[in-house]
């Protein structure tokens, strides 16, 4: 056999071994040689390999009723430290855990549209890297999660803060010899619950902030399509002729359903300049007229979305996460409520269990698949049907 091709099949068993220590914790050599159907010999090579790496650690041995007690292994999780950045477009906020996303540090940072985004970063990094030197490996990648299209690690368009430099990643990476991977944050919001909460192959997550961005995957797999801009739901169009958006259409979903237009809304017909969703919700919950007006409004356009990417994608699951949803609790049943009226497709629609620390932990699931050369990082799942309000 060819050397290229030993070494090939040796990398994909190493690959193997690895995704199910990590994803099936704690397990024996023999365990791992019955399930992936690999030999005693292969397995203890590549432990050993893992071992020598810092990779996994043997942490005692199993229970038996008779035979020589097996020695369990489990992920170093410890080895290092993955460090995710949610560019948003009045701050930045930064999330860094050890390589399960477990033990999490998170730190908001002010930013405005006029910042030279590439500096505040470099800053913002050097003192995490600083601070993460007690671990085997340091800092192992960052993720940085930017509202607006991203297509292969460059930034192409970010409608609600200047556009950065198309390779802001690939400065970044060579400046401090880490893996920089930039990403739609609706895509790493979808990788973040896919791995920490729900399994399923087909799946789409809603993003409703200033914007409404869709990540979606089909068959575990990211969907970005042609050019990056796969999941762009706020940016189809709801009224034909209607307000202006940034992207150049008139009439997109998003100047009419996500947060900021809910709020400048509100703010218009109470006579503010401005209202936080901290005030909305309050006034809400007094239960004045004009509150239950503009959820009224919310239920019906993000239902017509969700109709069109139910009968575009007919997924499995979405997970809708916006501050509506989360914080109103019966918002999210009365979306389901109208759609059923409307079509008759089944699918579940529950709020997001990570709430405004998805795209964070997405970023995470990719630093750790990406430093260990895997490629499904799962932690825990729940039942949607235990979820589903």
């Amino acid at each position: 056999m060819p050397v290229v091709n030993q070494e090939m099949i040796r990398n994909t068993n190493r690959r193997l071994v690895l995704e199910y220590i990590v994803n099936n914790p704690p397990i024996s050599r023999a365990d791992l040689a019955k399930q992936l159907q690999l030999t005693k010999a292969t397995i203890s090579n590549i432990v050993q390999e893992l071992l020598d790496r810092n990779l996994i650690l043997e942490i005692g041995s199993a229970k038996t009723a008779m035979g020589r007690k097996p020695i369990l292994l489990e992920f170093h999780k410890h080895c290092g430290y993955a460090l995710a950045i949610d560019v948003r477009p009045r701050q930045i906020i930064t999330l860094i855990t050890d390589l399960k996303g477990e033990n999490c540090q998170v730190t908001e940072y002010p930013f405005s549209s006029d910042e030279n985004l590439l500096p505040l970063l470099e800053e913002i990094i050097a003192g995490h890297i600083e601070n993460c030197r007690d671990t085997s490996y340091g800092i192992v990648g960052i993720a940085i999660g930017i509202y607006g299209v991203v297509q292969e690690n460059q930034i192409v368009f970010t409608p609600y803060y200047p556009l950065p430099d198309p390779h802001l990643g690939q400065l970044l990476s060579e400046k401090f010899n880490i893996p920089v991977l930039v990403e739609n944050e609706s895509n790493f919001s979808v990788l973040g619950e896919s791995a920490f909460h729900y399994d399923y192959e087909n799946m789409i997550h809603i993003n409703i902030h200033d914007g409404i961005g869709m990540g979606i995957l089909i068959n575990e797999e990211l969907y970005k399509g042609h050019d990056g801009y796969a999941g762009e739901l706020g940016h189809t169009i709801l009224f034909p002729e209607g307000k202006p958006c940034a992207c150049g259409n008139e009439g997109c979903l998003e100047q009419y359903a996500s947060e900021r237009a809910i709020l400048e809304e509100y703010a218009c017909r109470t006579g503010r300049e401005t209202v936080t969703a901290e005030e909305f919700l309050k006034d809400y919950q007094q239960k004045l007229p004009e509150t239950k007006e503009m959820m009224d409004l919310f239920v019906k356009y993000m239902a017509i979305g969700i109709n069109n990417v139910v009968n575009t994608f007919n997924t499995d699951l979405i997970v809708l996460n916006s501050f509506f949803s989360n914080c109103i609790p019966d918002i999210n049943r009365r979306i389901v409520e109208y759609l059923s009226r409307h079509q008759n497709r089944d699918c579940k629609i529950i709020p997001s269990r990570l709430q405004d620390i998805s795209c964070l932990i997405g970023g995470i699931r990719v630093c750790t698949e990406h430093f260990l050369d895997i490629r499904h990082l799962q932690i825990q799942t729940l039942s949607p049907d235990l979820e589903n309000s």
